[in-house]
């Protein structure tokens, strides 16, 4: 059976009112629940009872979200060059990795390209974007509480 995960945009990334609007979801698993944030990582977010994951960490695939797996990759972003006179520079430029959407902060979870542009727009303009891990049975039920509690955008995207 293909995973589906249930999808949102929160219109804040305040840690109380997460808690709040997420606690209201009756029956919710917490550890199948991710809520990805560009806010920086702090003690609140770790005392929180809500799995953060913070686009300026981990890159999210489908194996992060939903499993509280949130400790940060790193990757490598300059180099001291080759060392090798007249070969290399001590000066490497990334400057083609400003544009904005060359990290997709969605773009591993099941969610097409142009959805996820949507989803990277929220958590760029200060909202939080919630996943939900589903059963396939589960799917309407979530979604319709995810309505009902004020998350919008509300989808489900299916991994085969």
């Amino acid at each position: 059976m293909a995973e589906q995960f249930v999808t949102g945009i929160i219109p804040t990334c305040d840690i109380a009112e997460l808690e709040r609007v997420i606690g209201s979801i009756a029956g919710i698993d917490r550890s199948r629940l991710t809520v990805i944030t560009k806010a920086t990582r702090s003690d609140d977010h770790d005392r929180s009872f809500l799995n953060f994951l913070h686009a300026s960490g981990p890159i999210i695939d489908a194996e992060t979200a939903g499993t509280g797996l949130l400790e940060p990759d790193r990757i490598m972003t300059t180099s001291g060059g080759t060392g090798v006179p007249g070969i290399g520079s001590n000066q490497t430029s990334y400057g083609t990795l400003h544009y904005p959407r060359l990290i997709q902060h969605v773009a591993n979870l099941p969610i097409p390209d142009d959805e996820a542009d949507n989803y990277n727009d929220a958590l760029d303009d200060g909202r939080c974007v919630v996943a939900y891990q589903a059963e396939p049975a589960e799917v309407a039920a979530y979604e319709s509480a995810f309505d009902k509690a004020g998350i919008r955008k509300v989808k489900t995207f299916a991994r085969a």
